[in-house]
């Protein structure tokens, strides 16, 4: 499905009162080295959350250098070591991963959604149109370590003046 198609099925999910408060964006960089591409997420025009494919790679290969170097590793199989997961858990996210991410939303029921353990699925079914007040009011976002959940969260639970 082409980006131009996937985020105007996303957008028409959201909730009217942030249709035009939350955008999310995609570029490619062509000419430069190995196509470099980049996903972010703006609220009112601000980013509050990005992947890159450069900052993941640069992430990727010091969490593997500071693996591999540090002494108190030396007994641990690498099969205890996930560098993906130590990312994922820094919110280092391929751009990549978010585009899947909401491809997957749109074939996922709500409930199903909101408890998925991709953020950008949870982040965007708090958001949906279809996520009324009570089942808001329901959700247990406290244990959250998700920036961009926690964000959009508060974000529907002002629009809702929860």
């Amino acid at each position: 499905m082409q980006w131009s198609k996937l985020k105007s099925r996303i957008k028409s999910l959201i909730c009217p009162e942030l249709q035009d408060v939350i955008d999310f964006h995609v570029t490619r960089y062509r000419k430069a080295h190995s196509w470099i591409s980049e996903s972010w997420i703006t609220v009112n025009g601000k980013r509050v959350f990005d992947c890159g494919s450069r900052t993941y790679a640069r992430e990727s290969a010091y969490e593997f250098l500071a693996h591999t170097e540090s002494p108190s590793n030396e007994g641990e199989s690498t099969e205890e070591w996930n560098p993906q997961e130590v990312l994922k858990r820094r919110e280092v996210h391929e751009p990549q991963y978010m585009g899947e991410g909401l491809r997957a939303y749109l074939d996922l029921s709500i409930d199903q959604a909101l408890v998925s353990d991709n953020p950008f699925i949870r982040a965007f079914a708090i958001v949906d149109r279809r996520v009324g007040k009570q089942r808001l009011q329901k959700l247990r976002i406290e244990d959250e370590k998700h920036s961009l959940v926690r964000a959009f969260y508060d974000l529907r639970c002002a629009s809702l003046h929860i």
